[in-house]
């Protein structure tokens, strides 16, 4: 699973405040993750990614995987 970057000009930024107990879900789920990517990815990667696989669309392609 790669991790793409969509151009900067077709990012919007959306700030949300979460519970500690959900930072370090996710901060668990990076570290999963490295094992598939290579590399840690950003809390913003993940966060973006969960996002996608969420709402079944996105810059990879659609939400199928």
């Amino acid at each position: 699973m790669a991790v793409t970057k969509p151009r900067v000009e077709d990012r919007v930024q959306v700030n949300v405040r979460i519970s500690e107990k959900l930072a370090d879900l996710l901060d668990a789920k990076r570290v999963e993750l490295q094992k598939k990517l290579g590399k840690i990815p950003t809390r913003s990667q993940v966060v973006r990614m969960a996002l996608e696989e969420f709402l079944g669309r996105g810059g990879r392609g659609g939400g199928s995987r």
